[in-house]
């Protein structure tokens, strides 16, 4: 776990969000999917914390590598959600997505 993502405070980045829409209200769409990416790594990040593994042993179970482990930690919104969802599934947690009117 790197340093920016123990000091990350969601009312920060919602508030830097909201200016950054206020300026530039065609990010709007690209700003809440990474908002969604960024909620799915903290909790993965959280839970594998809080299961005491280490990026090594989620990369083991998983069966990425440790570079696409630490990718997803380090919100790479590149990231495909089938390695999220491995990610999840190392960690013992499933996502359920629901489908909701942009």
């Amino acid at each position: 776990m790197d340093a920016q993502q123990d000091d990350f405070e969601p009312d920060e980045l919602d508030e830097t969000i909201r200016e950054l829409e206020s300026r530039h209200p065609e990010v709007r769409s690209e700003m809440a999917r990474m908002r969604v990416v960024m909620q799915m790594t903290t909790a993965l990040w959280q839970r594998r914390e809080a299961l005491g593994l280490t990026v090594e042993q989620v990369a083991e179970r998983s069966g990425l590598s440790l570079e696409e482990v630490e990718a997803v930690e380090d919100n790479d919104v590149d990231s495909p959600f089938q390695r999220l969802a491995r990610y999840a599934e190392a960690v013992g947690l499933q996502f359920e997505l629901q489908q909701v009117p942009a």
